[in-house]
């Protein structure tokens, strides 16, 4: 009997194959078999993290079946020749020969799973055959949001499996406790889950020095703070004490056939939906790079199509004139927020709420974050062009706006300084969200702007202006609006939904 352990996260770049594997190799050391499978394609591979040989069969043949095996120091790494993130696109009589050729490696105390390059139907499925799913975050604020993020999806999948939580990248041991408590809290009020810490890795240079001459890292520096970090992991899954996780083993053979079942059902997402393959596809199609990369992380997006290739061409041909309106805009809303963010200490109670006293309130804000968020946090910025047509009286009026959007990392304190300054706006709305998040919103009166302040059960604060941008610099403002989904933008909050 074996016990299945899958290794995820919410965010590439967490560090999840470097554990895998260090992990595996340490209850190896204890005396347990352990196999590892990964996928050959993903962008930090196990194959090209080390210098590996591929195991012959009894008959000399390598391989078996539909299924890769190397070795390394006593872990069997394993590998589908199909990728299991293409799994759902075959049917069960051509997964046959590859689950058969998975059933017959049997001899395992533990699988490890590593989901790095997986799909997100690959990960779910996964996740709801393993016993105990290892969650890995860093002390980056985003990463504990898509972690959370994950765990909604898997509840409402109907995951039941036990889930622990490993740190990873840490460089201030103080914060362990906190990350964990403030994760396990929400995973608790909002999604019923227990959460427990399995441990923690430092942010340790002796990693990348392994990675560089393609060993594990609990290898050849036994003695790093990292090495030391993981041999506590392995002993926590050996002896079960402080992981939270009791014996639940399953059978190799059971597990690969539920996991070819599972992986072709539904995957359900917020707000009633499934999942669409095409979905699929265009994740597998632009995977983001790996965070700390050499070509670091991918550029912001101001642009994006999706649809028929037949309509390309006119989207080529509107791109130069769209890309110089934005970036008109964008160098103008710079300008307007550096002159204010330098000269406004504070706003005063505004009595007439017009676009001007929301860029004043919006600059405030964001010199408000710049002074709270630490300067190792990451944040992102967005910035789109949107129609709006008007029919809504209790938002923007018709025309077309561009929207700026802000994320940033948000403690309570940075939250109700934000809090104060939005209470000077008159008739500001408040409502909740489909997830939960605590929203305050105020349109001017003219209808030619807004402010929207979210703040989410993660921890995060999204701040979105939309403004009427100068109608002369090559889009007209008063053009008609297309392809609206009932009238007004995805994330604008309906009137009906405001807690006044």
């Amino acid at each position: 009997m074996t016990r299945i352990i899958t290794i995820a996260s919410g965010l590439d770049g967490v560090g999840k194959t470097h554990l895998a594997l260090n992990v595996a190799l340490e209850l190896v050391r204890k005396g347990r078999l352990a196999g590892l499978y990964h996928d050959e394609g993903g962008r930090l591979a196990v194959p090209q993290l080390l210098r590996l040989s591929r195991r012959q069969s009894q008959d000399g043949k390598l391989d078996t079946g539909g299924v890769i095996c190397r070795g390394y120091q006593g872990v069997d790494l394993l590998s589908s020749r199909l990728p299991l993130s293409h799994w759902h696109g075959q049917s069960a009589i051509e997964l046959a020969p590859i689950v058969a050729g998975h059933e017959a490696c049997t001899d395992y105390d533990d699988l490890l799973i590593d989901t790095s390059g997986f799909s997100p139907r690959a990960v779910v499925a996964c996740c709801l055959q393993s016993s105990l799913v290892m969650l890995v975050v860093t002390p980056e604020q985003r990463s504990h949001a898509e972690a959370f993020a994950l765990l909604k999806i898997l509840q409402l999948n109907g995951f039941d499996k036990r889930v622990t939580l490993v740190i990873n990248k840490v460089r201030e041991p103080i914060r362990v406790q906190e990350i964990h408590t403030r994760l396990a809290e929400q995973a608790r009020a909002w999604l019923g889950y227990e959460v427990r810490l399995l441990g923690s890795v430092a942010n340790d240079k002796h990693v990348v020095s392994a990675q560089g001459l393609r060993q594990a890292f609990t290898s050849i520096f036994p003695d790093a703070a990292a090495a030391a970090q993981v041999v506590k992991l392995a002993e926590a899954l050996d002896g079960d004490a402080g992981a939270g996780c009791e014996r639940d083993p399953v059978g190799l053979p059971d597990f690969w056939r539920a996991l070819a079942a599972a992986i072709h059902r539904p995957v359900h997402l917020a707000g009633n939906t499934d999942l669409e393959d095409t979905d699929e596809d265009a994740a597998l199609a632009r995977p983001e790079q790996q965070a700390g990369s050499p070509s670091g992380p991918p550029p912001s997006t101001v642009l994006r199509f999706e649809g028929p290739l037949d309509k390309f061409d006119n989207v080529m041909e509107s791109f130069s004139a769209v890309m110089h309106y934005l970036a008109d805009d964008m160098h103008a809303f710079h300008t307007r927020l550096t002159t204010l963010y330098d000269s406004t200490d504070e706003a005063g109670k505004w009595t007439v709420v017009d676009a001007d006293a929301l860029e004043i309130t919006l600059a405030v804000i964001l010199k408000a974050l710049k002074h709270s968020v630490s300067h190792q946090e990451q944040v992102c910025i967005q910035v789109e062009e949107n129609p709006v047509d008007g029919q809504d009286k209790d938002w923007l009026k018709r025309g077309r706006y561009i929207k700026y959007a802000f994320l940033v990392p948000g403690d309570g304190e940075t939250i109700d300084l934000i809090r104060r300054e939005l209470g000077r706006i008159p008739g500001l709305r408040h409502s909740k969200g489909e997830e939960e998040e605590c929203i305050c919103e105020a349109v001017s009166a003219a209808r030619d702007a807004c402010l929207s302040v979210i703040n989410t059960p993660q921890g995060q604060i999204r701040v979105h202006y939309w403004h009427q941008p100068e109608t002369d610099k090559g889009l007209s403002g008063d053009a008609p609006a297309k392809d609206l989904a009932q009238g007004k933008p995805a994330d604008h909050h309906p009137a009906h939904k405001l807690l006044h």
